[in-house]
């Protein structure tokens, strides 16, 4: 199991290396352009909506879960 966990570490690693690199059409449209920013920003929202939406889905489903209990 150790040497699984030192593998992926070691391949999350040089995946992480060459990401840091952005091919040069994408330095020209979004970073040339300005709109990097607005990419990340709605990543982000996204991101968020799905994690608040999960919380409520398991808020709703433990007060399920304490009708059928009780």
């Amino acid at each position: 199991m150790r040497t699984f966990c030192t593998f992926l570490l070691l391949l999350l690693g040089s995946v992480a290396a060459q990401a840091q690199v952005a091919p040069s059409w994408l330095e020209d449209k979004l970073y040339g352009g300005g709109k990097m920013n607005a990419v990340v920003v709605v990543v982000a929202i996204i991101i968020v909506g799905i994690g608040a939406w999960l919380w409520m889905q398991d808020r709703r489903l433990k007060r399920m879960e304490e009708k059928i209990n009780k």
